[in-house]
């Protein structure tokens, strides 16, 4: 077997599952449908559960004081850690971790919280492992570009 075949079977995404990020850091990249995901490792593992599994989810919150125009303001941060396993040749993989991401509350949110933050952050530690395995790599790969290169 070629160590590449699942990685090429998912790598690239269609027009209709990707959206242009129209604002914040991200403003430029290209915001990823999470259901195609699930789509893509279903098409390629088998049924959520049979043929790919999450296990270990843990959520927890993390403040932190950021700096908005010469202003210090509280920020709330939920996180999801998670391992992901695939089935291949009828055995399970080892886990595969990742971990995500998102806002609660803060600059930006008013007085609203985000009630889904923590499904949110479970959505963003899938695709962190996702990507792991090739999932939307084109997009990712693209000239090489990413939200860490262009911070140095």
């Amino acid at each position: 077997m070629d160590n590449l075949n699942y990685w090429n079977a998912m790598r690239s995404v269609p027009e209709q599952a990707l959206k242009k990020i129209e604002a914040g850091n991200l403003r430029g990249k290209s915001d990823i449908n999470p259901v195609w995901r699930l789509k893509t490792l279903t098409e390629q593992f088998g049924l959520c559960g049979v043929g790919w599994k999450i296990a270990n989810c843990k959520y927890w919150l993390e403040t932190a004081d950021v700096v908005d125009n010469g202003v210090v303001k509280r920020e709330v941060c939920a996180f999801c850690s998670l391992d992901l396993h695939i089935k291949v040749d009828g055995q399970w993989s080892d886990a595969i971790p990742g971990i995500g991401g998102s806002k609660l509350a803060g600059t930006g949110y008013g007085k609203q919280a985000n009630d889904e933050c923590y499904k949110m952050a479970q959505t963003d530690a899938i695709s962190v492992v996702a990507k792991m395995l090739g999932v939307a790599a084109d997009v990712y790969f693209e000239k090489d570009k990413t939200k860490y290169v262009e911070q140095s």
